[in-house]
C-alpha cells in the first residue's frame, strides 16, 4: 500500500499568480488526462515538467544543485494503489533551503507507521544537515503540492488574496476538494518563525459567517493544510463552498483551529477590553422629523408667605443671597453655592418631594435676565421633548418656579465641569482615548442640536459638566504639549477621569436658526472667525468652537487665548498655516462699502491681514509669533494622530460654508479607530471593577 506526499512551497512576496477566489493572479494548475497520475504543463514557472508522463516537479533549480535525475518514463509498475510507489517505512517532513533561492521553502510530508524516536532522530538531522532526495523521493513523485504566497502582512485598509492554490494530480481527493487521507500533525515549536497567514489576515472571510471565528476555521474556494508555520503540515483540506448568494463562507471544522501568537493574543485581549469600554449610545440618533419645536413654558410664581420687606433677599446686582440650609420654597433646601455668572447664580439643594440633590439655576432679578431665561427654559422644553431618554447629552429641564422676584430652573445634579477638572489637575491634557469620547459626545450633543434649528452659540469647557468627577491618579512624567513654543510645562502625575460621560449645559445663549441673532456671541477664546468678521453666523460657529475644545483636552491651554481682535485673526492665521481666504475679505468690504459699514474691514490691506501695524505691541508679535501651526501640535506619528489631525484640518477652517458638519465629523475615520489603551482605558477598567464590587456586596448583602 502506497503513502501519498505532500509538498508546500512558499513563494517569495513578489511571486503573484492568478486565483479565482483570490487578488493576486494565479494560473491554475491541472490534471492531465493523459494517464490518470500526470499533470499538464503549469503555469507556475517554479515547477518544471516533461512532455510525456505526469510528474510534479520541484523547481530547476532545485533538481540540477542536488542533482537527482527524475524519470520521464511511466512508472505504473513500481507503483501502489495510488500510482506514487510503494509506502515509506520512515516520515520525514524537512526544510529545503536553496541558497540562489533564500525566499522559498519546501515543505514535505509523509504519514509515519515508525516509532517516535526515529521522527525525533529525523528532526535533528533536518536541523543539522541536508536532505537525502535520493531517499526521500524513493517511493516516487509527490501526489499534490500545494503553493502559498508567503506576502508580508498587509497595511491597514488594504485587501489581500489568501494567495493559496493546491495542485493535485486527481487520486485521493474528493469531488469538493477535500483530501481523503489525512495528514498527521508535527509537533510545533515555540521558537519557530511565525509567516504571515493569507487566511487568518483576510478581513474578506472574517466577516462573511459572523457565527464562525476566522481563526477556527478556512474560507470556502480555498484548500488548506498549514498551521501558521513554514515547519510544519496539519489536517486534510477542506471543503469548497459557496452561499447561495455566491457570496463565500467557511466553516470550523474539528482539528482545524489555527494557532495565534501569543501578541496576537494580547492585541485581541487589549481590543475587547476597549470594546468593552464603549458607551452604550455610540451611533447617533436624530430626532423626529420634523422636529417638535416647543411652546413658551409656563411658570407657576411661588408665594412666599413669610415674606419680611425688610429682609434684604438680593444684593446690589440682584443676585439671590445664597444662604445655606435656607428653604427655597417649601420644596427645596439650598445645601451650597456652586458657581455664579453674569446670568444669576447655580446652587445645589435638596427635593423634599423626592429626596435627591438638584441643581437650581437662580436667574438675577433683573428684566432682561428674566427674559433670557424663558427663552432658555423653551430650549429646555424642546430638547427634552424630542429626546426624552437623553442619548444626546443635553441638560433636561425638570422643574421651573418664580420665587422672591426670581426665576428658578431645576436641573439634574451632576459633577464639575471640565474646565474646573483641568484646573484642578494642573492643566495637564486628557488621555488621548478620553478626547476621542468628549468629542464623540460633544458632536453627537451638537448634531441633536443643529438637527433641531438650534445654535448653542456658547460652547466651552466651563458649559460642559461631567456626569461623575471621581478620578485615578497616574504617573505621567513627561513634557506637556503646548500650542505655543514659549510654553514648557512638565508633569510628574496627572488625574483621570473614571467616567467621560458628560452633559452639555447653559442653554441661555441658545438661538434657533430662524429667530433673531445678535450680532456677537461666543466666549472670546473659542469665537469663530466669520463672528470676528462680522459676516453672521450660523451652526458652523459651533464646530469651530469644537474645535477649539479638542485642542485645549490636548495641550491643557486655551489655543487663542487673547482679547484682541486682530491679534485673534492673525493667531489663526498662524495656527492653520494660511491666510484668510480673499473672498471673505471681499464679503467685508463690500460690507464697509454699505451704509452700515463693517469694522472688521479695517484689519485687511490688500485683502491681507494687516498684522502687524505701527501700533502693535512688541509682547504682541512675539506672542503670535510663537504660535505653532495644527502640524506642530498634533503629532502624526500615528494613524489616531493622524486621524485627529485631518478632523481639525476640517474644522479650522474659515469659509463656515466649507467647514465640516457635526454629522459629517461623526463619521471621520478617527472615530473608527479604536482608541489605543492608555491611561484613559485603565481608569474605565478601574469603575468596572469598582461597578462590580458594588454589585457583589449589593448581592451578598
Amino acid at each position: 500500500m502506497s503513502t501519498p506526499t505532500t509538498a508546500t512551497a512558499t513563494l517569495p512576496p513578489h511571486s503573484h499568480y492568478h486565483h479565482p477566489h483570490y487578488p493576486y493572479n494565479h494560473q491554475p494548475y491541472q490534471a492531465s488526462t493523459a494517464t490518470g497520475s500526470s499533470y499538464r504543463q503549469p503555469a507556475n514557472p517554479i515547477v518544471s515538467t516533461s512532455s510525456s508522463t505526469a510528474t510534479a516537479r520541484l523547481p530547476a533549480s532545485y533538481a540540477s544543485s542536488s542533482g537527482i535525475a527524475y524519470s520521464t518514463t511511466s512508472t505504473a509498475s513500481h507503483a501502489g494503489p495510488n500510482g506514487l510507489g510503494p509506502s515509506a517505512s520512515l516520515a520525514t517532513s524537512r526544510t529545503i533551503h536553496d541558497a540562489s533561492s533564500p525566499d522559498v521553502n519546501y515543505i514535505t510530508a509523509m504519514p509515519s507507521n515508525s516509532h517516535s524516536q526515529s521522527s525525533q532522530s529525523g528532526r535533528k538531522r533536518r536541523r543539522s544537515k541536508e536532505p537525502d532526495w535520493n531517499k526521500f523521493y524513493k517511493n516516487g513523485l509527490p501526489k499534490e503540492i500545494i503553493v502559498i504566497d508567503d506576502t508580508p502582512e498587509p497595511e491597514q485598509g488594504k485587501a489581500v488574496g489568501n494567495g493559496v492554490r493546491v495542485v493535485s494530480n486527481g487520486n485521493g481527493i474528493t469531488a469538493n476538494g477535500a483530501s481523503s487521507r489525512p495528514v498527521p500533525k508535527k509537533r510545533k515549536r515555540d521558537d519557530e518563525p511565525q509567516p504571515y497567514d493569507p487566511v487568518y489576515h483576510n478581513n474578506k472571510y472574517a466577516a462573511s459567517h459572523t457565527t464562525t471565528p476566522h481563526h477556527n476555521g478556512t474560507p470556502s474556494g480555498s484548500t488548506i493544510s498549514t498551521d501558521r508555520t513554514t515547519n510544519s503540515v496539519i489536517h486534510t483540506t477542506t471543503a469548497t463552498s459557496l452561499s447561495s448568494n455566491g457570496q463565500e463562507y467557511y466553516e470550523a471544522q474539528p482539528g482545524q483551529k489555527r494557532k495565534r501568537t501569543r501578541q496576537q493574543i494580547a492585541q485581541e485581549a487589549k481590543k475587547r477590553e476597549v470594546e468593552g469600554l464603549t458607551d452604550p449610545f455610540v451611533s447617533y440618533k436624530p430626532p423626529p422629523y420634523p422636529p417638535k419645536k416647543a411652546s413658551d413654558v409656563h411658570v407657576r410664581v411661588v408665594q412666599d408667605n413669610g415674606y419680611n420687606k425688610n429682609a434684604k433677599v438680593d444684593d446690589d446686582d440682584g443676585h439671590y443671597i445664597v444662604v445655606p440650609d435656607a428653604d427655597l420654597t417649601k420644596e427645596y433646601q439650598m445645601v451650597k453655592l456652586l458657581g455664579q455668572g453674569t446670568f444669576g447664580k447655580v446652587v445645589q439643594a435638596r427635593d423634599r418631594r423626592r429626596n435627591k440633590s438638584v441643581a437650581i439655576k437662580i436667574i438675577r432679578s433683573v428684566q432682561k435676565y428674566r427674559d433670557a431665561s424663558r427663552i432658555e427654559l423653551r430650549v429646555l422644553a424642546t430638547l427634552k421633548e424630542n429626546d426624552n431618554e437623553n442619548r444626546n447629552r443635553c441638560i433636561h429641564l425638570r422643574d421651573c418656579f418664580d420665587y422672591r422676584g426670581h426665576i428658578c430652573i431645576v436641573m439634574d445634579l451632576l459633577g464639575q465641569s471640565v474646565f474646573d477638572f483641568l484646573k484642578s489637575n494642573s492643566f495637564v491634557p486628557f488621555p488621548n482615548s478620553q478626547i476621542q469620547s468628549f468629542a464623540r459626545q460633544l458632536f453627537t450633543s451638537v448634531a441633536f442640536l443643529h438637527d433641531l434649528n438650534l445654535i448653542h452659540t456658547d460652547l466651552k469647557p466651563e458649559n460642559i459638566l461631567l456626569c461623575d468627577s471621581a478620578y485615578q491618579t497616574f504617573t505621567y512624567n513627561r513634557k506637556i504639549p503646548s500650542s505655543s513654543t514659549t510654553v514648557n510645562r512638565q508633569a510628574n502625575q496627572r488625574r483621570v477621569l473614571l467616567d467621560t460621560e458628560i452633559r452639555l449645559i447653559d442653554f441661555g445663549s441658545a438661538t434657533f436658526q430662524d429667530e433673531y441673532h445678535s450680532s456677537v456671541v461666543s466666549t472670546r477664546h473659542y469665537r469663530a472667525p466669520e463672528i470676528i468678521l462680522g459676516l453672521g453666523w450660523s451652526f458652523p460657529c459651533d464646530i469651530w468652537s469644537i474645535g477649539c475644545i479638542l485642542v485645549e483636552f490636548f495641550t491643557g491651554d486655551a489655543l487663542f487665548q487673547t482679547h484682541d481682535n486682530l491679534e485673534h485673526l492673525a493667531m489663526m492665521e498662524m495656527v492653520v498655516g494660511q491666510r484668510i481666504d480673499s473672498s471673505l475679505v471681499q464679503a467685508v468690504n463690500k460690507m464697509a462699502t454699505r451704509s452700515g459699514g463693517n469694522p472688521a474691514s479695517k484689519y485687511f490691506k490688500r485683502l491681507k491681514l494687516d498684522y502687524p501695524t505701527p501700533e502693535t505691541t512688541r509682547a504682541s508679535k512675539r506672542f503670535v509669533k510663537a504660535m505653532r501651526r495644527l502640524e506642530d501640535i498634533i503629532p502624526s506619528n500615528t494613524t489616531y494622530f493622524k486621524n485627529f489631525l485631518d478632523l481639525l484640518r476640517k474644522i479650522f477652517v474659515y469659509d463656515p460654508q466649507h467647514r465640516i458638519t457635526a454629522k459629517q465629523a461623526l463619521q471621520h475615520p478617527w472615530f473608527k479607530e479604536p482608541a489605543t489603551p492608555d491611561d484613559g482605558t485603565e481608569a474605565a477598567k478601574i469603575r468596572l471593577e469598582r461597578m462590580r464590587q458594588e454589585q457583589d456586596h449589593r448581592y451578598h448583602a
